[in-house]
Order: structure tokens, then sequence, then C-alpha cells
């Protein structure tokens, strides 16, 4: 029988309107932290699973200063099952930001929001809501708009405090920075809008400092969320969807699609200098989320989603509060599967669509970020307008093709899976698929044999608490975190 310890209780306060993100079932946030161990299972949960499955998301405490909230503003709450030896412990814990902390010591809303408009930004609240990674046995929590990360234990989650790489890099990240599991590495970008440049480019260690950054030239302000890394090299993303510069001049914010301007994706030695970028052009797009990409002979291969819609049509008559739904939904950006070649010898660049699904979210066997592998673990757009899925896709990308699929029952939906090596597996589709699943107020966690994924799962884990729908997700292996732990403990001797 599952032991549920309630550690805080969470003084929610935030409101609004035709707010699905504060008032539907699937995310409206929870109300206490607790800690939950011994959890029972439908069928057994796997030995050989040994590590941590964590995905972060929005749990919004206070109200915005405005009154109007946007999804993205929710703080950061993340929600961690630790493995081992068949057992499994579930933690929720809010990321203690900066912002969050001076928030509960004034008992209400001190930041704006998203939706306030270009005056709000320099205001933001850094939410570190958006990912998660792990790196130098710590997790370390992400913000959608770069901002410096949050470190948290890698056993309680607990947060430790922003991260400024022992004083190297004070600025913020990318949230989807990428970590090389084989070197230990951490490779992000920042950008910025409001002055020059407009984008840096970096390298951290395995022991958590810079080793290497650089400025890009890029024409203008940028709005990317994603990158690609291969062994040598970084692809960085100059896409155009940005905020429309007149507008910016008078102080105004609004999103422009240009569809006369090409995608630009920069090619850089990973610890290369700016001037070593070499830039290829493809058709306008916005990508949010990247798969893998690696070095093939003189190619750079790359599988992204590039979206056929990536600003929507929203009817007229649409609430303000419901107008995010449109961008925050993958049914009206249509993503799709692409394949992306950048030859370094000829220049030339070229792309197709391998998949004509509307997918997203992916997730691969980590190990082989960067270097050439099969299998992604695709997910399904829910038909609702939110940002939820309804089932994994395995597809391969040698033979561009679906190999197998699962489908959640009508009414279930889950987020973004993880992939978890089984201890001691030699290929790279030997292990599980882990992922939270939600229905109404009740949350599981399924567990899937990523090699029989159509078979359905193998374990499901009934949660004590609901789980609100949310971003993204890491599978922090065991190994990996002692093995961390064991290094800084020798340094510090």
């Amino acid at each position: 029988m599952a032991e549920v310890i309630v550690d805080r209780k969470l003084p929610l306060q935030a409101s609004e309107e035709h707010n699905e993100y504060l008032h539907h079932d699937a995310f409206r946030p929870v109300d206490k932290e607790i800690t939950a161990t011994d959890l029972s299972s439908i069928g057994d949960i796997p030995k050989d699973i040994d590590g941590v499955y964590i995905r972060n998301g929005h749990n919004p405490v206070y109200q915005p200063k405005s009154g109007r909230y946007h999804w993205f503003d929710g703080d950061g709450m993340v929600h961690a099952t630790t493995f081992a030896d068949g057992k499994a412990t579930f933690r929720n814990r809010m990321v203690m930001t900066t912002g969050l902390a001076a928030e509960m010591e004034a008992g209400r809303g001190l930041y704006p929001g998203l939706r306030d408009g270009f005056e709000a930004e320099e205001g933001l609240k850094n939410s570190s809501g958006t990912d998660v990674v792990l790196h130098n046995g710590e997790f370390k929590t992400l913000f959608s708009r770069c901002g410096q990360p949050y470190r948290l234990a890698a056993d309680d989650f607990r947060t430790l405090g922003p991260d400024d790489f022992k004083g190297s890099w004070e600025r913020g990240i990318s949230a989807h920075s990428k970590v090389d599991e084989r070197t230990g590495e951490l490779i992000f970008f920042n950008y910025s809008f409001n002055s020059e440049p407009f984008m840096e480019y970096g390298v951290i260690d395995k022991d958590n400092r810079v080793s290497s950054v650089t400025a890009i030239d890029l024409p203008g302000p940028r709005l990317p969320h994603d990158s690609w890394v291969t062994e040598n090299y970084t692809v960085l993303h100059d896409l155009p969807l940005y905020w429309d510069s007149a507008l910016l001049a008078l102080g105004k914010k609004k999103l422009k699609f240009d569809r006369d301007l090409a995608s630009r994706f920069g090619v850089i030695p990973r610890h290369g200098s700016g001037g070593d970028i070499r830039w290829f052009e493809c058709e306008p797009t916005y990508m949010l989320h990247t798969v893998n990409a690696w070095e093939d002979g003189d190619e750079i291969v790359a599988f992204g989603f590039k979206q056929l819609t990536p600003i929507p049509k929203i009817p007229r008559e649409t609430p303000s509060a419901r107008v995010q739904n449109y961008f925050l939904s993958f049914q009206f950006n249509q993503p799709r599967l692409t394949e992306y070649r950048f030859n370094l010898r000829t220049g030339k660049a070229s792309e197709r669509i391998v998949d004509e699904q509307c997918l997203e979210m992916p997730n691969i066997n980590a190990r082989y970020l960067g270097i050439r592998n099969r299998y992604a673990y695709n997910t399904m757009a829910a038909e609702i307008p939110y940002f939820l899925m309804s089932g994994i896709q395995k597809f391969d990308l040698q033979n561009r093709r679906e190999v197998d699929r699962y489908e959640l029952p009508k009414g279930k939906y889950m987020g973004q899976p993880v992939f978890s090596p089984r201890v001691g597996g030699k290929d790279e589709d030997d292990g599980y698929l882990i992922s939270y699943v939600s229905e109404a107020n009740h949350a599981e966690i399924y567990i899937w044999q990523a090699q029989t994924l159509g078979d359905g799962p193998i374990a499901r884990i009934p949660l004590p608490q609901r789980i609100p729908g949310g971003s993204h997700a890491y599978w922090g292996n065991g190994s990996d975190i002692r093995e961390a732990q064991m290094r800084q403990t020798a340094n510090s001797h």
C-alpha cells in the first residue's frame, strides 16, 4: 500500500474566465506537493529500469498583475518518479525560482504576463517551467524565454538555486539546450530581441563550466526554439517567424510570419566561433521541436517537425483567454516530420516531408543524440485544442516509415514520453517508454516495452494525485547520476 505524505499546500490564486489552462480538468493546477512511496502497479514494474522520469510543466500559483494568464506564465512544477529494483517513488515539486519565492513572501502576484505586450518583456518572471535535463548529476529546469536555469537535487528534486555555471555564465540559456550523454557537455544558445547580439551560442563542459561561447550574427531579432547537434556540429535556426520589427520600434509586439523569407539553418562547429558558421536556406516555416541529427559523409542529416501553418487563423469571436489555444495546439500549427540535408561540401540544402500525420513532442534513446539512430518516438496530437497528445508512434528514421503505434483509450491524454534504456540492453530500442497519462481527476504512469509498443503498456502505476498537462520530459539514468555525484565528491577532496 502506497504511503503518501503532503509536503506542502500551495495557495492557488490564479483565475480567469474562459481560460482552460486554469480551469479545464486536463490543465488546472494542483494545490499540493506530495511524496508517494512504494506505489502499487497493475502489472509488474520491470526491475531493469534504473533512474528518474521527470516532467516539467506550468502550475500557476499567483495571478499575473494584469489578471490575464498565458500558459507559459505558470510557475514551473516537476513531476518526478524514481525507479529502482522494481519499485517507484513519486514526488512533485515547485521550482522555487527567485520570482516565485518573492511572490510567496508577498502573498500575491508581482509580475506581468506574456499577454501584457512588449512592456512586460523586461519584467517577466522566469518560471523555469518549459523543459528539464540532467547535467553534472543535477536536474536543470529551463525557461522558454532563455532564462537562467534552476538546479534541482537528483534525489528529492528540491531547488538548489539558479545556475550560473560556477560563475562562468550568468545569462540565460535556451529551453531546449542539449545534453550529450557521451561527453557530458551541455550545448545551448541564447537569444534577445532587445539588443545585439541577437543570438549567442555556447557549450558547458561536464564539470559545469563554459568551455566556449560566441556571438551569432543575425539580420534582426528572432524567436528560435530548438536546434540540432551532431558529434562535431550544432545547427542553429533563423526562421521567418518573429516579432514585427516596425512595431517593436513602437514598443508593441505582434508575431509576423514572412513567407517570402527563407528559413535559415546555421551549421557551426561545436566549439566554433560565430565567424565559422555556414548558413543553408530552406522553405519558410517555423519549428518548435527537433528529433535528431547526424553526420553522413559530407552531409548533415536532420529530422524535425516543420509547421505548415505557423500562425493559425483565429475566429474573430474568440475570447481573449482562448486565443492562446490556437498557438498551443498542434492541430492548428500542423507540424510534419521533415528530413533536412545540409551538404558541407557543396553548400546545398534539401528537405522533404517524410510523414504526413500530425505528430510532435518526439523522444529518442538519448545515448544516440547527435549520431545516426533508427527510432523516434513521436506523439499524436489530440483533437481538442490544447497542448495534449493521444498516443505514441514509433518511426523508423532509416526507412522513413512508421513501424508501430499505441493509441490511448478515448478520454485519456499524455505528454512527451521518455525512453528508458533497459539496464544491460544492447540494441537502440531495447528499453521502455514511460509517460504520465491522465483523464479528468485521475493519473497513471504507463510503461511500454519499446520493442513491442503496439501491444500496450506492460505496467500501469496509479498515482494518488492528478497531473496537469505539461511541457517536456527527460529520462535521467541512475548510473549517470551516481557517476557524476562520485566525480563531484572526488573533486571536492
